[in-house]
This record gives structure tokens, sequence and C-alpha cells, in this order.
């Protein structure tokens, strides 16, 4: 979803509906957090903050029917470590 090789944070996410209930994958999300780190000179990453639920869309009587889920991801090892 994004993140920053300066501040070596990366933020894994997905929309969800209303009514779904989504499948996550926490260690598949750990683990291409860690390779994005990996590519900007880092040893991996950690989770950290928990899950941040942003909503994108409501209907008419301001339910939310759309949102965005994020987990921020904190590059470790490597350059953290020679600051």
């Amino acid at each position: 979803m994004g993140g920053s090789k300066a501040d070596g944070t990366v933020r894994m996410g997905y929309t969800v509906g209303q009514f779904e209930q989504p499948v996550v994958n926490l260690n598949q999300a750990a683990a291409l957090a860690a390779q994005k780190c990996k590519t900007w000179g880092y040893d991996g990453a950690e989770a950290f903050g928990g899950q941040t639920r942003q909503c994108a869309q409501t209907d008419g009587f301001g339910s939310c029917v759309m949102a965005n889920v994020s987990v921020e991801y904190q590059c470790t090892g490597g350059k953290a470590s020679q600051n």
C-alpha cells in the first residue's frame, strides 16, 4: 500500500466492503513488508501500532460501506542500526 524509505516504514493493507469478511494472512503481509525493507537495505520488518481502519465510502445514511484497513511495519536492522 505504501511506505517511506527515509523513515524505514512500510504500510500494508486492503479494502473491505461493509458485509465482507476478509481472510487476512498476517504472515504473508509481514513477509512482504520485510522483503520491501530488504530492498531498502534493512534486515527485516516488524509490525507496530496495531491495525488502522478508515472509512473510504459511506452510503446515504452515513454508514460506512467501504473501508481501508492497514498495518504499519517498521524496518529493522541494517540502516536502522547504523544511526
